[in-house]
């Protein structure tokens, strides 16, 4: 058993209202869990929900409510730029997996290193990161997991 599906029994087993709707949120919203099915995921949701419903309903679904809405406000965009000569063209390795029951390819990893293409720096703290004005988004991370496209030329149903 995983710590923190230890920890999620220790919070179910003190009651608090706010743990439970973070596990919650987090259960729903695929945020750090590893389920192997999706029927497994669902059932434990509506495990914890039932549980801070019936501790605190009122605590459960404030907590609830204020973390839909932070999760649905829109956050400033972000560009990356080379430090050193002020390029956009940066790139980064990455890794990748395949996944046989999505059939696509699920980025498991980035590298630290980045390289600018301009000037061909490379460092682990090449980028400066600049606000954009005209789209919000979450600046990226590089321990960001999603998938990646595949090539044109796969073709997989």
């Amino acid at each position: 058993m995983r710590m923190s599906h230890l920890q999620a029994l220790a919070d179910i087993v003190l009651g608090d209202p706010e743990a439970l709707a973070r596990g919650f949120h987090e259960i729903v919203n695929g945020i750090g869990t590893d389920f192997q099915t999706e029927d497994a995921r669902q059932r434990i949701a509506t495990a914890v929900a039932a549980v801070g419903m019936s501790i605190d309903p009122d605590g459960f679904r404030a907590v609830c409510a204020r973390l839909a809405k932070a999760a649905s406000t829109p956050h400033p965009a972000f560009e990356p730029v080379c430090k050193r000569c002020g390029s956009t063209d940066l790139s980064r390795d990455a890794s990748a997996v395949w996944d046989i029951d999505g059939q696509r390819w699920n980025l498991c990893g980035v590298y630290d290193s980045t390289t600018c293409q301009a000037c061909t720096s490379e460092s682990d703290d090449l980028c400066d990161w600049r606000p954009l004005v005209s789209v919000n988004r979450q600046p990226p991370t590089s321990d960001d997991a999603q998938a990646v496209s595949q090539p044109e030329n796969e073709t997989h149903e």
